[in-house]
């Protein structure tokens, strides 16, 4: 194998290891949520993940600020460390927010958003399983199209919280904590969504 094949060889295993880390840390975050207020120990755990997530979104950038030889286009690559990375530090930031929140009690849509984020990543990993193919590997391309679907599916969800929260006579103070974690919730499957608008332009660009 030629030294270029084992450099491009290399940015992709580190996107895999990358989209695995951030899937274990949104694992645990979806757990955290599910099982509320029982398992608020679990908190550092995300902490945790996100730092392995941290470390090898920084290498896969430091790698790029010393390669001459990228698989693709340097500035794609770039993007996809960077927005899985947000991945991760959403998973991290929401999971916290639940203590500094005091949120006593999870709304039901909460556990249906973390879900889908758990798929989406799930998805996102068996993605980039695949993509050092990606010119010819036509589940690249499905996996895409479900985690964009999954993203849409997601908006109906969030929507349909904020609803039902602002609509119900309650504390405001509840709405304002809801509204800011749901609000993070979806920021989180709109960044998956743009991980996969930037494996299409990968793809689109070396057609």
């Amino acid at each position: 194998m030629s030294r270029a094949s084992n450099k491009e060889d290399q940015f992709y295993s580190l996107l895999l290891t990358l989209s695995k880390n951030v899937l274990a840390a949104v694992t645990v975050w979806d757990e955290i949520t599910r099982g509320w207020p029982e398992t608020k120990a679990r908190i550092p755990e995300v902490l945790d993940l996100e730092n392995r997530c941290d470390a090898t979104e920084n290498e896969i950038l430091s790698e790029l600020n010393t390669s001459f030889i990228t698989p693709f286009d340097r500035d794609d690559l770039d993007a996809l460390a960077r927005n899985l990375g947000e991945v991760g530090d959403l998973a991290e930031g929401t999971s916290a927010r639940y203590e500094i929140f005091d949120v006593h009690d999870m709304v039901p849509e909460a556990a249906t958003m973390t879900g889908l984020i758990v798929e989406s990543m799930t998805d996102m990993v068996a993605l980039f399983e695949r993509f050092h193919d990606f010119r010819k590997d036509p589940v690249v391309k499905e996996l895409v199209k479900k985690i964009g679907a999954l993203e849409d599916e997601g908006d109906i969800v969030y929507r349909n919280a904020l609803g039902r929260i602002f609509n119900e006579p309650d504390d405001p103070i509840h709405v304002l904590k809801w509204k800011s974690l749901l609000d993070q919730m979806e920021h989180t499957l709109d960044y998956c969504k743009t991980i996969v608008n930037n494996v299409s332009a990968v793809i689109m660009k070396n057609a």
